[in-house]
This record gives C-alpha cells, structure tokens and sequence, in this order.
C-alpha cells in the first residue's frame, strides 16, 4: 500500500513512528482485510468493535513500552504448522513491519528480490535468465528449516547495528522470545522466526544480510529469494570462492545448507534457469 511508504519526517523516534495514527491506522486497515473472513468469533470482530477505545490505550502502550505481545497458539496443518498471533499482536507486528521496513531499506541489498520494490521471484528468475550466459558457472543453495533456525542472539546484533531505539528493540526481543501455546502445553521458543507473522519477511532478509554483503564483494552475479540463492560466475575460480565465502557465512550465522545444493561447472543455460528457484514454484517460462 502507498501509504507505507509515508517518510514520518515530523516525528524524531520510531517507537513514535510505530505508534503513530498513520500507521496504527494503516495496521489496523490491513488486518481488518487479512481476517475478514475470520470466524464469527474471532478476536478480530471484538477489537473492530472497541477499536475506538483500544486505539489509544494501545497506542500508550507502545509509548510507554507496556505492551506486551500475548501467547501464541499453534495451529497444526497437514504440511506446517502456523504459530498464531492474536489481532491486537498482529497489528502491532504489522505496524513495527511498516516503520521499520521504510528504516532498514537503505542498507538491505536490492539482490534479495523478495522485498517489495526490487522485482519479486519472476524478476529474479529473469535476472537469472539474462546473465548465465556470461557466468555460465552455476551455485545454487538454501538454508536448512530457515526460519526455525535463526539464533536470536545473532539476529539481534545484526538488527542493533541498524536499530538504536531501546523500546523497539524490546518489541524486537518480545517477538522473537514467545511462548506457544499448543494443546494446553506452553513452549518458551529460544530459536527460530514466526512464520506466519508479518515482520518475518523482513527479519529474515536481514539475518542474511552478511551473506548479501559478503557477495557483493566478490564479483560474482548473485540473486537471493528469501533463503533461496542462487551464484553466477565468470570463472570456476570465481565461483569456488563465492562457495568458500558462503560456507564461511553460514558458520558465522549457525545455520547449516540444505541438501538441495545445486552445482553446475558449466550448465546448460535453459535447464539453470528453470531449476534455480524451482522450491519456489517459478521458471522461465513464466508470464511477467
């Protein structure tokens, strides 16, 4: 929405970005439309109810760093489960997403195409296309359950380089340290990312980040999807090294590659295009 992408020049902090009636409104606007297909008794009617009077209690919450996120309930699927926030954390989370995705854009790399604005899976799938034939050696990897894996601690010295607010930082910590309740059984979560919540996104792209910066220094052509990369390289020489420095990143990170490694010393151009992102559902001849 344009609305995100308001610059909130007149006001100095982002807890006071994140409380903000533009953004609150804005959270409120998107969640209102993300559940509107809810349950009856979904908390989501109760909070539309009372939104007038929740507004400014929840806004003085943020302010004086009060709120709280409550627990989360697990909701079991066939293939994943989802950690379920209510709506009140859900907006909350979808307002601190607003703030701080317009924060982090100038240091995020515009080589993770999953971010809005820098092209979407089909533009990396056609970044792909348009550079194997003058780096026809082929590195394609992801992280092993990524969102699971996130070591709090490291992304949160990844976040503080780029983040100097206390009280966001405590919103930050309280995200990321929740409690599930599943079944009647309360886990403390000390690992991994929410999936399902809209902050996710944009903290995975930044626990990456030292790869897309490692990358950036070794003349290779690179493209990431969220946890999904792919390395293009004139020479094998070239692509050796950028293997060797991806390794060395995701030690440092503590994460480890999937088995779905893909190295080709060259391949043919049409099978690399196709394959790179396949997790992800696309291929060259998808439409624009």
């Amino acid at each position: 929405m344009a609305t995100e992408l308001t610059t909130f020049t007149s006001l100095s902090t982002l807890i006071e970005k994140i409380a903000s009636d533009e953004v609150i409104d804005t959270a409120y606007q998107w969640l209102c439309k993300k559940r509107k297909h809810y349950h009856p008794n979904a908390d989501v009617w109760q909070l539309r109810r009372w939104w007038h009077e929740k507004k400014p209690i929840l806004q003085a919450q943020i302010l004086s760093g009060n709120f709280q996120f409550r627990e989360l309930r697990l909701i079991r699927g066939e293939e994943k489960s989802i950690e379920w926030w209510s709506s009140l954390d859900a907006l909350v989370l979808k307002a601190m997403t607003i703030v701080l995705t317009e924060h982090l854009k100038p240091v995020l790399s515009t080589r993770c195409f999953h971010l809005a604005g820098n092209g979407g899976l089909k533009g990396a799938v056609r970044e792909v296309a348009a550079n194997v034939e003058e780096h026809p050696f082929v590195f394609r990897t992801d992280v092993k359950g990524y969102y699971a894996s996130i070591n709090h601690g490291i992304l949160m010295d990844i976040v503080g380089k780029y983040v100097q607010d206390d009280a966001v930082l405590r919103l930050l910590w309280g995200y990321l340290r929740r409690y599930v309740s599943d079944g009647g059984e309360y886990i403390d979560i000390t690992q991994g990312i929410s999936l399902g919540c809209p902050l996710s996104p944009l903290m995975g792209a930044l626990f990456l980040k030292p790869l897309d910066d490692r990358m950036a220094t070794l003349g290779c052509f690179y493209v990431r999807y969220m946890d999904d990369w792919v390395i293009l390289a004139p020479t094998r020489w070239k692509l050796r090294k950028a293997i060797k420095a991806t390794n060395q990143v995701m030690s440092e990170l503590r994460v480890v590659k999937s088995g779905k490694v893909w190295e080709s010393l060259p391949a043919p151009p049409l099978r690399t295009v196709r394959d790179c992102f396949q997790s992800h559902g696309s291929s060259l001849t998808s439409s624009p």
